[in-house]
């Protein structure tokens, strides 16, 4: 039986516009779009549709408004095979959802709306899907949802990861003490440390109540420090690949990482097969359509150099 994952926090709806050039700033003018996509967005769930590709059993949990974005959120990730029964429609609010106009250069302009659904309470939390995961992932965006998923997990022995990317100093600050394993983007783990020594920073993690703390690194691989390991830092470097887009590669690595703790790997074990995933994805287009299937990362991992 397949393990699950529960990622909690940030869903949104990206459109895409593929366009020739942006217009001359100062100018009012129409571009016509060359092409045009919707795809979902948002961190953990990204994570989720990549567990769920790698055959894991994926569920999302988090806010969305009371509109038609959520209900076309809530499609896509249920097309990708994630179980969203605890999504949760907040009467009142809007959905987040960006555009996205992309150059014939591959340079992005985003304009982002978050919407308000994000800032609901927790209450409605479904616990009892986080007491019976193998493992959960949170992201940072909805503060309220993660914090009270990771006491759950803590007090039921439960894995818990923070997906610890951008976010408010304070956010990232709350959550890190919760999270059994604390994994940071490059620029999240420099909030985090306010711009300090980065391995400082990691150590800040350990202190404050983790039992991992670690940093991905992009071709650089992942590099992390466990609880009562005098402060050796460790590292899974990353298969070798040539990057064709490296929208969502951490958003998979996250989730990779999260599903191979609920299937009882250990961390080395674990970032290794999130470093090959993450890798994968980066050779193709797509937050989503890139994320790797479980044959190919194995047998990545079986090419790969010791």
């Amino acid at each position: 039986m397949p393990a699950r994952v529960v990622c909690i926090g940030h869903s949104a709806l990206d459109r895409v516009y593929a366009v020739d050039a942006w217009p001359p700033p100062g100018t009012s003018a129409k571009v016509s779009a060359k092409s045009y996509a919707e795809a979902g967005g948002g961190m953990a769930a990204n994570a989720a549709v990549a567990i769920a590709r790698l055959g894991g059993d994926a569920a999302f949990v988090g806010p969305v408004g009371d509109d038609e974005v959520a209900r076309t959120i809530q499609a896509e990730l249920e097309r990708w095979g994630v179980d969203t029964t605890g999504m949760r429609r907040v009467p009142g609010t809007r959905s987040s959802i960006s555009a996205i106009l992309v150059d014939a250069r591959g340079e992005r302009l985003i304009v982002n709306h978050r919407g308000d659904a994000i800032a609901t309470g927790a209450d409605w939390l479904p616990l009892d899907r986080i007491r019976a995961a193998g493992a959960i992932l949170a992201d940072p965006r909805w503060v309220a949802g993660a914090a009270k998923a990771f006491a759950a997990a803590r007090a039921a022995g439960i894995p818990a990861v923070l997906d610890a990317d951008v976010a408010p100093f304070e956010s990232l600050r709350a959550l890190a003490p919760l999270a059994d394993h604390v994994v940071f983007s490059e620029p999240g783990l420099e909030i985090f440390a306010e711009g300090g020594d980065p391995a400082a920073g990691l150590r800040a993690a350990l202190d404050a109540g983790a039992a991992v703390a670690g940093v991905t690194r992009g071709a650089g691989g992942f590099e992390w420090i466990e609880r009562g390991s005098s402060g050796t830092l460790r590292r899974a470097p990353a298969p070798h690949v040539t990057a064709v887009d490296t929208t969502g590669a951490g958003d998979v690595f996250h989730g990779a990482y999260a599903l191979a703790l609920a299937e009882g790997r250990d961390v080395a074990t674990a970032a290794a097969f999130a470093c090959a995933a993450a890798s994968i994805k980066c050779t193709r287009a797509g937050a989503r359509a890139g994320a790797p299937s479980r044959d190919e990362v194995e047998a990545l991992l079986r090419g790969a150099p010791g």
